[in-house]
């Protein structure tokens, strides 16, 4: 009986541990929830609308001299009235619209890697969690962990986008002009030939 009755104290203190351990990791988990509170989707959206507010004055920067390079460059040319400057003008918007585009889906694939990353760390500390079951190390760690978590990462600054824009105009007012030139001249032949027709 006494050993009976031993070993059912030996059971019972057994019991009182795990569930005194299992109240300090329901004490962690909640200490980690609460750090981690903070990542919503404000803190997601923001993590985008971050990179849009740095890529896009780059963009519009750099679309704005292109505009002007692009304008001088037909200028000089004589291009400007041409057709050939209408379709420069479209495909440079073209190439603005693409890369506006880049910078969105570079802007949430930021977003995306925040969100990642943080449910991976959140992941980590429950299982360290779990296995030391010890509320006041698992805080800290918490509160490390989502501080490294908050800071922006380095962005690079965009490249030149729209560097090629000018390229071919030159030629393109040398075949403009020879073209204009050989319809002049085919048109002297021409007028000549159609008089014998006429006749």
């Amino acid at each position: 009986m006494c050993m009976g009755g031993g070993g059912d104290g030996g059971a019972a203190e057994q019991r009182r541990k795990e569930e005194e351990r299992q109240a300090r990791i329901r004490e962690g988990k909640t200490s980690i929830d609460d750090t981690f509170s903070r990542f919503d989707d404000d803190f997601y959206s923001g993590r985008r609308q971050s990179y849009m507010d740095y890529a896009t004055p780059q963009l519009d920067d750099q679309y704005t001299d292109a505009m002007k390079d692009l304008r001088l460059a037909l200028a000089r040319s004589g291009l400007m009235n041409s057709s050939a400057s209408a379709r420069r003008f479209g495909d440079l918007k073209k190439d603005y619209d693409i890369q506006a585009q880049g910078v969105a889906d570079k802007a949430v694939g930021f977003e995306n890697t925040a969100r990642k990353n943080i449910e991976a760390a959140k992941s980590d500390l429950y299982t360290q969690n779990s296995n030391i079951a010890d509320p006041s190390l698992v805080a800290q760690s918490a509160a490390s962990r989502a501080a490294s978590l908050t800071s922006l990462p380095e962005y690079s600054p965009l490249t030149q986008l729209f560097a090629g824009v000018t390229d071919g105009i030159a030629t393109q007012f040398d075949l403009e002009r020879r073209g204009k030139n050989q319809y002049d001249m085919s048109g002297l032949f021409n007028s000549g030939d159609s008089s014998k027709v006429v006749q």
